[in-house]
């Protein structure tokens, strides 16, 4: 009641009064509670047809009830986290149906503009209505592999935003939902999600734990409790705890015949560690077990994560993995589990674990703390479908790229030698990426989602998402100056433990600003660190400026051969790169591939997709190519027989240095700072 509102009234009069304003208090709390008061979303996924690549849900929604026809919007969601940009697979919906509580049938219609949205026509008094859906899995797009779902005939995973609609009017972050799953018989499910038991199953949970505890003390085994089962066969539905919409979305659910879980925590950890396990799924059961080589340095990576973190901000986390040859290799990140996919054998041995496939765990397993726990203030949102803010990736993916790298070679994954070559890869990447003298790298965070899909033409024209590797280079840059400017006494470590410092499991991000970053980095170390930025991340450039090779006590120089890098290094081109003779990179074929503006291939009109046949008198090949480049030394023009079309052409390109190749060499003296980064934590 407001102050205006209050009167004097005789004294007689109070009592009766004062019962009626209770009466009426009790009975406008009650309507409260009827009105507002809408109670959490029960989902129910069936995924017992996933082997025939099909997933279906039932969501009950409650309302707010109207006493006349209402519209409810409802929506798919757009922008899925994680994936930087508004992509919902809902083009893979193969059967929507909305229902009233008596099973009738409700019309819908989408919003014109918004394929995301639909509104639902409601009759009066009604409290609840029932969406079913039905899903097509393993039909990605070009931004939605990470997040989509997949089924096989004995492995499966389930990304939830996948088979969910919401309320407009939702909170993602405070409504609740109640998941119950249906699994096909024999299959096993993993996710960050935890089992709601029943008293029943407490007591039978505790019956079996002392049955174990019994046979391991009679074998003389240790005590260490296993993972718990997250599924028995006879188990007709699986119920969850009650979980947000956020959770619920950022809860992917792996499920197969053939599960293998692995605990990875070291039995003597050196930092305080929650639990970690590797869930792993596959297609046959005797590919479940993985190389022991390859679980200790996963077991060392949680470690030197714990320690280059310095805390956690989550209680248990849950590594999925699914080794199959049958869904492409991808990943998500998510803050109590991630999702990966890779080939079969990826992990039988240490040495089948390479490139792209080995940085991938360490990748995803970082975002827990650096993207999912510290998230960029306009990326933080309560629904699924409101625009973000994508310009500070270079920070979300950037420093998770290098973390993770860090980490990989920390743990073990890969040694120093592999680190400098990933180094030299994305140092000679940059040089070659003429995309920067019309868009900066904070662009290609703000445009993420049309960056996803590359390009067969012009590619150095065209950035790509530039922020995970260039933003990985402004962060070891960053952790160069650190160590440069305090005597190597802190380093990214020490801004670690500050930027990520968390009190447990915190169940929504921690935002943060570019002037955060730039206070916390002062805080650390005096530097101009704003203008770092700005150079580096906001400017346009002419060039790509490789001031990080000369901190980490490196320089670039033009060779007559090539710096030996493994062929299977990431993003290691593919082909016979001319990149800094000719200025052209030719697939094995003879097929141009890519090329530099201003370089001799440009000046002599070549262009991407153009097949060259010929080397002067002979045959293509990369032989000869060669050999017409050290000739190129005496003057002699390098001619190119060339198929355009159906008619063939002859190029000269006018070219006279002979074999050029930019390196990364160490520099004579200099301090090594690479190996002090690379050097594995011990407390």
């Amino acid at each position: 009641m407001g102050i205006s509102k209050i009167r004097f009234i005789p004294a007689i009069k109070v009592k009766n009064q004062i019962l009626v304003a209770f009466l009426v208090a009790i009975v406008v709390a009650q309507i409260g509670k009827v009105h507002g008061d809408q109670g959490p979303l029960q989902i129910e996924i069936d995924a017992r047809d996933l082997p025939r690549k099909l997933l279906e849900s039932t969501i009950q929604i409650p309302l707010q009830i109207s006493q006349a026809e209402q519209k409810v919007a409802l929506w798919y969601p757009k922008w899925v986290p994680g994936s930087h940009g508004p992509g919902g697979s809902i083009e893979n919906i193969a059967g929507l149906r909305i229902e009233a509580p008596n099973g009738d049938s409700l019309p819908w219609t989408r919003t014109p503009g918004e394929v995301y949205r639909i509104e639902v026509t409601v009759p009066a008094n009604v409290a609840s209505i029932k969406v079913w859906i039905r899903y097509i899995t393993n039909q990605p797009g070009a931004g939605s592999m990470g997040h989509d779902s997949y089924g096989g005939a004995t492995i499966g995973v389930i990304s939830p935003n996948t088979i969910l609609l919401y309320p407009e009017s939702a909170n993602v972050n405070s409504t609740q939902a109640l998941v119950s799953l249906k699994l096909p018989q024999h299959w096993k499910a993993s996710t960050a999600l935890q089992v709601a038991e029943t008293k029943t199953d407490q007591a039978s949970q505790k019956s079996r734990e002392s049955k174990k505890e019994s046979r391991r003390k009679k074998k003389g085994k240790n005590t260490t409790s296993e993972p718990k089962v997250t599924i028995d066969d006879t188990e007709p539905k699986l119920q969850y705890q009650s979980v947000s919409l956020s959770e619920f979305v950022d809860s992917p659910i792996m499920c197969g015949r053939y599960q293998k879980i692995v605990e990875l925590v070291e039995t003597n950890p050196v930092a305080n560690i929650p639990l970690h396990r590797l869930h792993v799924f596959t297609d046959v059961e005797k590919n479940v077990p993985i190389d022991d080589e390859i679980v200790a340095k996963l077991k060392a990576m949680v470690t030197q994560t714990a320690l280059l973190t310095g805390s956690h901000p989550f209680d248990h986390f849950e590594i999925l993995l699914a080794l199959t040859d049958h869904f492409a290799p991808n990943g998500l990140e998510h803050s109590r589990s991630t999702f990966n996919v890779l080939p079969t054998n990826s992990m039988s041995s240490l040495g089948n674990l390479k490139g792209w496939n080995r940085l991938l765990i360490p990748h995803e397993y970082l975002h827990a703390w650096c993207g999912k726990y510290r998230r960029p203030s306009g990326m933080m949102s309560d629904s699924f479908h409101a625009p973000l803010d994508t310009e500070l990736l270079w920070v979300y993916e950037g420093l998770t790229q290098y973390l993770g790298e860090l980490v990989e070679a920390r743990c073990g994954l890969m040694n120093q030698e592999q680190f400098i070559e990933r180094i030299a890869v994305e140092l000679r990447n940059a040089t070659r990426q003429q995309g920067r003298q019309w868009q900066t790298l904070a662009d290609t965070g703000a445009a993420s989602h049309r960056l996803r899909s590359g390009s067969n033409s012009w590619s150095t024209l065209r950035r790509s998402q530039d922020y995970y590797m260039e933003g990985m280079l402004f962060w070891i840059e960053a952790d160069a100056i650190i160590r440069e400017q305090t005597q190597n006494a802190k380093s990214v470590d020490n801004f670690c433990h500050e930027f990520f410092r968390a009190t447990g499991d915190q169940k929504n991000p921690s935002p943060y600003s570019r002037a955060d970053l730039v206070a916390l980095l002062k805080k650390i170390t005096p530097f101009d660190w704003d203008g770092l930025i700005r150079r580096r991340v906001e400017s346009f450039q002419q060039s790509f400026d490789p001031a990080v090779a000369d901190r980490l006590g490196y320089r670039f120089e033009l060779q007559r051969k090539p710096m030996k890098i493994a062929f299977d290094t990431f993003r290691f081109a593919r082909g016979i790169d001319t990149y800094d003779s000719l200025g052209v990179l030719f697939s094995e074929e003879g097929v141009v591939r890519n090329l530099l503006l201003g370089s001799p291939a440009d000046q002599a009109h070549l262009f991407p997709e153009m097949r060259v046949t010929g080397i002067g008198e002979f045959a293509w090949s990369a032989k000869r190519l060669r050999q017409a480049i050290e000739e190129s030394e005496k003057g002699t023009p390098i001619e190119l027989k060339i198929l355009e079309g159906d008619e063939y052409k002859t190029i000269r390109i006018q070219y006279d240095q002979g074999p050029r190749y930019l390196n990364l060499v160490k520099k004579e003296g200099a301090k090594d700072v690479l190996a002090d980064i690379l050097k594995p934590r011990t407390n």
